[in-house]
């Protein structure tokens, strides 16, 4: 408190205008946190306020393997919900990313954009705290400690999305030729598009799960009477990935033209197989230059100190002697 009380007091040259401000927002800072945990509770266990949240979530009626939504995540959906309206939420570019990053819920935009509002506030208090724990401390300094720790808390959410969505996007792209190859064998058996999707999607439920999912949603769409075309266009929107697109393109043709779609499968199979090992081989071009940091850094001063060192002792010893 005293730390805080100087601080105030030197930035504003008064100690009795200090004492004031540092009071006031004492007492300020008490009253709201009263309230809001006040309301919070009191929203959170309210059975009528939980019932409306579970309908604007679409979980009204919860399966046997479903579990309610936990008092955090409610709480974060109705922070999210003051940033935004929901058709806001649907076509923003968040929900791409999110979607892209595998958050396909309804609320993961009101709960993304929450985190992000209050990991700062959270950081920044953390950091209020913890700034009389270091001695000497001047004014600038504690306001660059704040600001910094404002700053990790507004971009560590958007980094972990975003490198989640690389991760997801890459595992997809390694596992989408095996689809394709199992695709070609259940059409040319004698099976139609979308149950040729369906019996893909359970096969490689074990081995690649997302792909399996996304797959397993596309024969859902068809199901309840979607257009096959337009549910392969959502898997390429779902997926972000640009050769998903190509392929929706070249099958919706197939479709539209009466094509086969075996054929179709196979040549785009092949193609994707040749750009996966274009790409590995790419990746394999730069492992030269990227050992040569690890080469310079780490392995030549032990050899130099092992090749040389003998002699640069050797020599000491010489010109001691002398």
């Amino acid at each position: 408190m005293d730390y805080l009380l100087g601080l105030i007091s030197a930035s504003v040259g008064n100690e009795q205008l200090a004492r004031l401000i540092f009071l006031g927002a004492v007492g300020l800072s008490a009253i709201l946190a009263v309230a809001t945990f006040g309301l919070l509770i009191l929203g959170l266990q309210n059975p009528v306020q939980r019932r409306l949240a579970l309908i604007k979530r679409g979980q009204a009626d919860l399966g046997p393997g479903q579990r309610p939504p936990g008092n955090l995540q409610l709480l974060l959906e109705q922070v999210g919900q003051r940033l935004g309206n929901d058709e806001q939420n649907r076509t923003s570019g968040t929900r791409t990313l999110l979607t892209h990053a595998g958050y396909r819920s309804a609320s993961a935009v009101q709960v993304y954009w929450a985190i992000r509002l209050l990991l700062p506030l959270l950081l920044l208090g953390v950091t209020v705290l913890a700034l009389p724990l270091l001695p000497k401390v001047s004014l600038t300094i504690a306001l660059l400690f704040a600001a910094g720790a404002v700053g990790i808390g507004w971009l560590v959410p958007a980094v972990y999305v975003d490198k989640r969505k690389e991760a997801r996007m890459n595992r997809l792209r390694a596992a989408f030729p095996d689809a394709l190859d199992l695709m070609v064998v259940c059409v040319e058996s004698g099976l139609a598009l979308p149950q040729a999707i369906e019996r893909v999607a359970e096969e490689m439920t074990v081995s690649q799960v997302e792909l399996a999912e996304e797959l397993a949603l596309v024969n859902a769409e068809i199901r309840a009477g979607i257009p096959s075309a337009q549910a392969l266009k959502n898997l390429a929107e779902r997926t972000g990935l640009e050769d998903v697109q190509g392929l929706v393109s070249l099958l919706a043709q197939s479709i539209r033209f009466g094509t086969s779609v075996a054929d179709t499968l196979r040549i785009y199979a092949e193609e994707f197989r040749d750009r996966r090992t274009q790409a590995a081989e790419e990746q394999a071009a730069k492992i030269g230059t990227k050992l040569v940091f690890p080469l310079i850094f780490c392995l030549w001063p032990s050899f130099f100190l092992v090749a040389i060192g003998p002699v640069i002792v050797g020599i000491l010893k010489l010109f001691g002697k002398l």
